[in-house]
């Protein structure tokens, strides 16, 4: 999820550009600490037709400096679902891209996820498409930034509500960028350079996709959020993630975890994460 270290001088933040906030921003990791993490996830749907559903899962990520960037998603809820694994390689090289595949545990075969429309499907009938979890989601990456004001967000911070000072960064997609949203908002604590909230116009400029981080915690040395919600405010629809569990495995993590084939015999309980699912 967004993470942060610490950093830098309130002469070094006056200092910065728009792009150079964003780079900040992505050098922090978006949806992944570096090194080894397990993170029990639980997420609360809301669709656009008032139906609500929840679904959790087990996120194991693993990401070294100058390695591809991995991440392996469990479903352990739904019963129907549980199995279900979810698997992403975002390479290090640039020109690149990021790899998805699905393992399907009732037909026990794992696809890859080639086309447009497999990429951009909705993750598990959540806000986030496949491709946004798989490594898709990078500011910097897809955006040119302009640094246009301060703001103060009212936020729940390290327990408590607290003011924090916000770069308010404009967003214009880069002509080699492939994205839903064409432009938006996103706002950026002055102090640690986590994300406190965004806003993602689509091709019309209307603000489509809000994006709000909440219950700023600490883990090690970083600033994480316990709660995301990604809200479709044209639709009506919302989904709320929380972070139920986050801690480092014992030894690590191999990069044989996450090769495909080795799909079918995942056990999350290696890892310290119980599962109750029958196959």
């Amino acid at each position: 999820m967004v993470i942060a270290c610490l950093f830098g001088s309130a002469a070094l933040a006056q200092a910065l550009s728009g792009d150079e906030i964003l780079l900040e921003v992505a050098e922090r990791g978006v949806f992944s600490s570096e090194g080894s993490v397990v993170s029990r996830i639980g997420f609360d749907l809301v669709f656009k037709d008032g139906s609500t559903a929840g679904r959790e899962f087990a996120f194991f990520g693993r990401s070294e400096p100058g390695d591809d960037e991995l991440l392996l998603i469990y479903f352990l809820q739904p019963p129907l679902e549980c199995g279900t694994i979810f698997l992403s390689r975002d390479s290090a090289d640039p020109g690149a891209g990021t790899s998805l595949w699905l393992f399907l545990s009732g037909l026990g075969q794992v696809k890859e996820l080639v086309s447009e429309a497999d990429r951009n499907a909705s993750f598990a009938g959540s806000n986030f498409e496949n491709d946004q979890l798989g490594g898709g989601f990078d500011l910097h990456e897809d955006y040119v930034g302009t640094l246009t004001s301060e703001e103060a967000l009212e936020v729940d911070w390290m327990g408590a509500s607290q003011g924090r000072t916000a770069f308010r960064v404009t967003l214009e997609e880069r002509p080699e960028a492939d994205v839903d949203f064409p432009t938006g908002v996103v706002w950026v604590d002055r102090e640690t350079f986590v994300v406190l909230k965004a806003e993602f116009d689509n091709a019309s400029g209307v603000t489509e996709q809000v994006f709000t981080p909440a219950d700023f915690v600490a883990f090690e040395d970083d600033i994480v959020p316990n709660v995301v919600v990604v809200a479709n405010v044209l639709e009506g629809s919302e989904t709320t993630v929380r972070t139920l569990e986050r801690f480092r495995p014992e030894n690590g993590f191999s990069e044989d975890v996450f090769a495909p084939e080795n799909l079918k015999t995942f056990d999350p309980g290696a890892f310290g994460i119980a599962s109750d699912c029958v196959f």
